[in-house]
């Protein structure tokens, strides 16, 4: 398994989401997450490239058993660390998860695609772990929003940021990846970088926004698996 690059992120990878920018940018990603994978307890789920464990603890929260995966040992200690509670982390290779057919019903994949080599192996492995009847949920920068434009410049100037490792994607790029169109999606953070104020005012700007769907910063989409896939 190649070294991933979020292992000398991890020790700071949650610094953002303490701030009040990244704070705002937690909530809107997380309640669009919510809302289309919609998870109910007693269900078990997998979190795919989980990271610091923020989604996976969630799916524990609302009573699912929950593994959470990642290529990074790194990040995968810090999210044992926030707490023990029995929640499963482990490490390995997304593209060939250690795991049966048809174990899962819910995989989410937050912000992960964009740091991968092979999104489309990615989401057919996830695919094959879920349930029939099972629900795969992604969240993605969208490449054409201000935020996917801030994090490839950012990328681009500076060799060491982790976004040098990043390729963004519209929704039509995910749509083409060989799950076909989605059974729902969604649009959010509206909000630009450089827009910001405070949260309050932040959420009425992307409230009013979300209305005329105007310069998208971030998409989510969900694939229901049927019993012919």
């Amino acid at each position: 398994m190649a070294v991933s690059p979020f292992d000398d992120q991890a020790s700071t990878y949650n610094d953002f989401c303490e701030t009040p920018l990244g704070h705002f940018v937690d909530v809107v990603e997380h309640d669009m997450v919510a809302a289309l994978a919609g998870p109910k307890p007693g269900e078990s789920a997998i979190d795919l490239g989980c990271g610091t464990g923020s989604y996976t603890y969630w799916l524990h929260d609302m009573g699912l058993t929950v593994v959470g995966v990642d290529t990074s040992p790194n990040m995968l200690e810090v999210a044992r660390q926030k707490r023990e509670n029995g929640v499963t982390f482990l490490q390995a290779d997304l593209i060939r998860l250690p795991f049966d057919d048809g174990m899962f019903d819910l995989a989410i994949c937050n912000a992960v695609l964009e740091f991968t080599n092979d999104p489309v192996a990615i989401l057919r492995e996830a695919f094959r772990v879920l349930k029939p009847g099972g629900r795969f949920v992604i969240g993605c920068i969208n490449k054409y929003g201000a935020w996917g434009r801030k994090y490839a410049k950012r990328g681009h100037e500076d060799p060491t940021s982790i976004y040098s490792h990043a390729q963004f994607f519209s929704f039509e790029d995910i749509s083409g990846m060989g799950l076909g169109h989605p059974s729902e999606v969604r649009f959010g953070l509206y909000v630009t970088p450089d827009e910001f104020g405070d949260f309050e005012s932040a959420m009425e700007l992307e409230q009013e926004r979300h209305t005329r769907n105007c310069g998208a910063g971030y998409f989510v989409a969900r694939w229901d698996k049927t019993l012919e896939r």
